[in-house]
């Protein structure tokens, strides 16, 4: 398992003032969900077979860019970033590649605000993403431009010019590759003021909102829950959350939430909430040093009280009993994506 990069590749991971560059590669599951940070994804493989994920980075105090590709299919569930507006580019796609259950394609680009995520990466997938501050937006953007962005995402879309978002494509691509060779600081740091300066106006240039007045009608009562929900989780003890706090949080009926989480995730909010504490507790199992702490600790600390059903449902997700786990020599999570 490649818990964390590799030493030649984290040597080359250069951090000032919040600005940092490099690259990394990972084979496994938990380790990829620690990495993504900070979304909070839980991931599925969807095929038997190895995982192999490679990313080249660039972070700055509002924005992170990053190109990334994919051997091995898996299924990508959670929360996008708090705070943030996120926008794929798809560079090469199979025919499993889905956001939100839609193939990409056509005359728009998968995008989100803070909310619930759920993508398929296909095998041999890779893509772009641009997760940019909405304060950075708001900032240098106005006010009408902004609120076009956000009612666009709000429904996991941006309408694009397809002439645009192949020069908007290369302009990241040329960034990424110029961070890449930026040894010293004070050209890292020049180059993330110039990105954070050009990266709203060029995204706007790429999106086309004059055809998209018939998309930018009231968002469904049943997303606006599900994502109302997301922020709560994320802020919430997950030991103790129950699917009652889920509904008062968005203020919505039991019924609107369940239709939120089965459309924008597949599952019933009871299962998304079981889901996330299995896949904390393997990053915490994955993370601990034997002799140090118990199956049984673990699971009682993230609200997962009936162990023989806690150690079952353990298995069947992840192919070995969590005392497994433990058992192994632990990884250090390594989280690049996020400032030193």
């Amino acid at each position: 398992m490649t818990s964390e990069p590799e030493e030649s590749d984290a040597a080359d991971r250069l951090i000032n003032e919040g600005v940092a560059t490099g690259r990394f590669e990972i084979d496994d599951p938990c380790a990829y969900e620690c990495a993504s940070a900070p979304w909070e994804i839980l991931v599925e493989p969807i095929a038997l077979g190895p995982l192999a994920h490679c990313k080249d980075f660039l972070v700055t105090s509002s924005l992170i860019l990053y190109r990334e590709d994919f051997k091995g299919p898996i299924r990508v569930r959670g929360m996008s970033p708090p705070g943030m507006l996120a926008v794929g580019l798809p560079l090469r796609v199979g025919g499993r590649s889905r956001y939100w259950g839609a193939a990409p394609g056509g005359s728009t680009l998968p995008a989100t605000l803070p909310g619930a995520l759920d993508i398929v990466f296909d095998d041999g997938q890779e893509h772009l993403v641009v997760l940019v501050a909405l304060d950075l937006l708001r900032a240098s953007l106005p006010e009408d431009v902004v609120d076009a962005l956000e009612r666009s995402a709000a429904r996991r879309q941006l309408p694009v010019r397809r002439h645009g978002i192949d020069a908007f494509g290369r302009w990241l691509l040329t960034i990424i590759e110029a961070a890449k060779r930026r040894a010293d600081p004070v050209s890292l740091a020049a180059l993330s003021r110039t990105v954070e300066g050009e990266l709203p106006w060029r995204l706007v240039a790429a999106c086309c909102f004059d055809k998209a007045a018939a998309s930018l009608r009231k968002i469904p009562a049943r997303y606006r829950a599900l994502d109302r929900a997301m922020a709560f989780l994320r802020e919430a003890d997950i030991a103790s959350v129950q699917v009652g706090d889920l509904c008062r949080a968005p203020a919505e009926t039991p019924r609107t939430l369940e239709y939120g989480f089965r459309d924008g995730l597949g599952l019933s909010p009871l299962r998304f909430v079981r889901l996330l504490r299995l896949h904390w507790a393997r990053r915490e199992l994955a993370a601990a040093q034997a002799g140090t702490t118990t199956v049984a600790d673990i699971a009682d600390r993230l609200g997962l009280l009936h162990h023989s059903r806690f150690a079952a449902d353990y298995a069947a997700l992840f192919g070995e009993m969590p005392s497994q786990t433990l058992a192994r020599p632990p990884f250090r999570p390594a989280t690049p994506l996020l400032p030193a």
